[in-house]
């Protein structure tokens, strides 16, 4: 019993942290949320993936090998005592050694006293069994309650059938697979499928697994990833999952509020087995196979864009063009730019950005934007973020792009000024302008020049922006200021798109489960049964004396004492008076 009690806490820990925890998650996330330190330290506790690592399965096994030798040497036992109840008078049925006792000393000879004894028992739903010591003295004992050892039996059952459940759901072939090496997880996630090693594929009929896939809308996928450490398993599926549609909906505050996939399966052939809307909680099911709504990202979203280069930005935008999660070839620089992620809305608070809403809101959507990460041959690089819509703040429109040199810190805006057509075309050729002029104006220091080209560009490019002009010169001041920091000689904005989602699915077969809902069902009923038919022992010693009887009364209760003493004590007064000489009696009515 000490063994499976320090079992089970053990495993009560191991699942808060399994439920806390989000599991089987890319080991770059667990860095990045950890740092290096407690990432390893975690890593080789296991952690990451608590349900399925050989210490945690173990303490499963252990516990059904402790309970399974319980259950087995005490059930025989115990049907036993059920079918015919052991009333043998032994020291568990010694009334002084009961929890609840108390002595009561009648004038009625010892046969009239005995049968009112088991009369009232027998009355209170006890079966009153009587054993001659051969002393002169009689024993009757009683039990009411005699089926609560159903509950110790449904319970370590219970207990017994949803671990063995669980450990046939951690998929113990493959584990034995990997163990023997047969199995390998391969650890590059960027070839496609064709290359990944044969040794890092499963069975078609494995009998459980949890991967996870991500499907662009239009596309569809016959295999499920299930992550391994810092690699990935294979596991093919025996329908092919095409993403029909996606859609999103969103709170005030920018929180998805709800997402919905529209799934199609199809077989080898082509047929239509099962169509269905997947969203969270509400999972498509299909011979044994459960698909659940698990994330959404961007499924390679087109994006159209202009490059200005700051060394040369009299040279004009360049048009480029590239979907999301693939490198856009930057020509004229040694730059490439990875196109990391879009994003079709952006809510964030007002205050953030130093705006006034309109009406009563309190959030403002920045709308579109997308990640990239420039990289260079050598080595060096940045990350940004880019919003397609300019952003008011204080009466002027500007550009607003995070950048960042180092992941995981901080983004530091750039905001650029834009001009009348909401592009930083404008501020580019007042850049060009300057780095003319700069030239000429070599050696100088002279500010004159400054505000007299800004006058210059203003009156041949935008002369309708002549009232505005002196807050639109002060913003373009700052952001030249800002840009003496800035990590590349470009800067890339967003002219359009053509969104695509994609659905973060959770493929999981896990036959065994509703063997383990059984299991809880069955242990929730043996608690109940332990707790409310609890097992009720009296014992009731009678000893002649000269003139009446002594009687000893004794009980006790494996559950609940407080409702039992109020029982006894009931008991007791029903015995008091039961045991009293009639001729007693009599007098007392008489008086």
């Amino acid at each position: 019993m000490r063994l499976a009690v320090s079992l089970l806490v053990l495993l009560a820990i191991a699942s808060i942290i399994g439920t806390v925890l989000n599991q089987q998650q890319p080991y770059e996330d667990y860095a990045l949320k950890f740092g290096p330190f407690w990432f390893d330290v975690f890593r080789d506790l296991g952690l990451y993936n608590v349900y399925r690592t050989n210490w945690y399965l173990a303490i499963v096994g252990f516990l059904v090998l402790s309970t399974s030798t319980c259950l087995i040497r005490n059930t025989p036992r115990m049907v036993r005592e059920m079918r015919e109840p052991d009333m043998t008078m032994t020291s568990a049925y010694d009334p002084l050694g009961m929890a609840n006792k108390t002595e009561i000393i009648s004038s009625l000879p010892m046969d009239s006293a005995t049968h009112m004894v088991t009369a009232v028992l027998r009355g209170r739903g006890y079966r009153p069994r009587l054993h001659d010591r051969g002393d002169g003295s009689m024993v009757i004992i009683g039990r009411k309650g005699r089926y609560s050892r159903i509950g110790y039996i449904l319970t370590h059952a219970a207990i017994i059938v949803f671990c063995a459940a669980a450990l046939y759901n951690a998929d113990i072939p493959v584990k034995l697979a990997m163990l023997v090496g047969s199995t390998q997880p391969e650890n590059n996630f960027h070839i496609p499928l064709s290359k990944v090693s044969k040794a890092a594929w499963l069975p078609v009929g494995n009998p459980a697994y949890r991967g996870t896939v991500t499907v662009p809308e239009g596309q569809s996928t016959q295999v499920a990833y299930e992550l391994v450490g810092n690699g990935y398993l294979v596991q093919p599926l025996p329908f092919r999952i095409m993403l029909r549609r996606f859609h999103v909906s969103y709170y005030s505050t920018g929180m998805p509020k709800d997402f919905i996939s529209n799934i199609v399966l199809y077989n080898k052939q082509g047929k239509v087995l099962k169509e269905a809307n997947v969203r969270v909680n509400h999972p498509l099911s299909y011979e044994g196979v459960q698909i659940f709504q698990a994330s959404f990202v961007d499924g390679g979203s087109l994006l159209k864009m202009k490059r200005y280069m700051l060394n040369n930005p009299s040279a004009g935008a360049i048009h480029q063009e590239g979907r999301v999660g693939q490198a856009v070839d930057l020509s004229g620089t040694t730059y490439t730019l990875k196109l990391k992620n879009f994003s079709l809305d952006n809510v964030v608070p007002a205050a953030a950005i130093e705006s006034v809403p309109a009406g009563d809101q309190q959030h403002i959507n920045l709308g579109p934007s997308f990640t990239s990460i420039a990289q260079s041959g050598s080595g060096s690089g940045a990350e940004f973020k880019t919003y397609m819509q300019p952003i008011s703040k204080s009466g002027q429109s500007y550009f607003v792009q995070g950048v960042r040199t180092a992941f995981g810190t901080p983004y530091q805006y750039l905001f650029i000024p834009t001009g009348p057509n909401g592009s930083i075309g404008l501020f580019m050729k007042y850049l060009s302008a300057l780095q003319k002029q700069a030239t000429v104006n070599s050696g100088e220091n002279n500010k004159s020049y400054v505000l007299n080209t800004f006058r210059q560009v203003i009156a041949r490019n935008a002369p309708a922006m002549t009232p505005d002009a002196e807050a639109y010169f002060q913003s373009a001041i700052s952001a030249i200021l800002q840009l003496k920091a800035y990590p590349v000689p470009f800067i890339v904005t967003l002219t359009g798109f053509d969104h695509r989602w994609a659905a973060g699915l959770e493929v999981t077969k896990w036959p065994a489960t509703i063997v383990i809902y059984w299991g809880c069902a069955v242990l929730v009923l043996g608690i109940f049964i332990l707790f409310y038919l609890p097992q009720r022992r009296l014992s009731v010693v009678l000893r002649a004396l000269t003139e009446g009887t002594e009687v000893i009364i004794g009980g006790t209760s494996s559950r609940n004492p407080y409702e039992f003493t109020k029982e006894f004590d009931g008991l007791v007064t029903r015995l008091r008076s039961v045991l009293k000489n009639q001729d007693d009696q009599k007098e007392n009515n008489d008086g």
